[in-house]
């Protein structure tokens, strides 16, 4: 069973976004801040991380480099609810998958999460 880390500020969002992936089998966690998710990642390791761009205090570009260093395997998505084409440009350059956009459709991401996770095991 993957486990799949969900970084956002919208608690509700990353709350909702989290018991969808349960109800697909994946195992799920959620925080909702930069520094939150480093934390986790010193503890846990995670086959995905789905991580707002837009957070205050650490944005997830700052968050994602900090994460490749302590875990460099781990695949990061992106996802934002805002244009911060600089930021997503960067992240794709430091090695993100992608950038979902909000609002999304919760089928579109376990889509995407299969094809990201499927690619692991090939």
């Amino acid at each position: 069973m993957a486990k799949i880390l969900i970084v956002d500020d919208e608690k509700d969002l990353a709350e909702m976004l989290a018991a969808i992936l349960e109800i697909k089998g994946y195992q799920t966690k959620f925080v909702v801040d930069g520094y939150k998710a480093i934390e986790e990642t010193r503890k846990t390791h995670y086959d995905l991380i789905i991580m707002d761009i837009k957070m205050p205090e650490i944005n997830g570009v700052e968050t994602f480099i900090k994460i490749k260093e302590i875990d460099p395997k781990v695949k990061v998505t992106m996802m934002t609810g805002f244009a911060v084409e600089e930021l997503i440009s960067e992240a794709i350059k430091q090695g993100a998958c992608g950038c979902i956009h909000k609002p999304f459709k919760p089928e579109k991401v376990i889509e995407m999460i299969g094809s990201l996770l499927k690619l692991e095991k090939v």
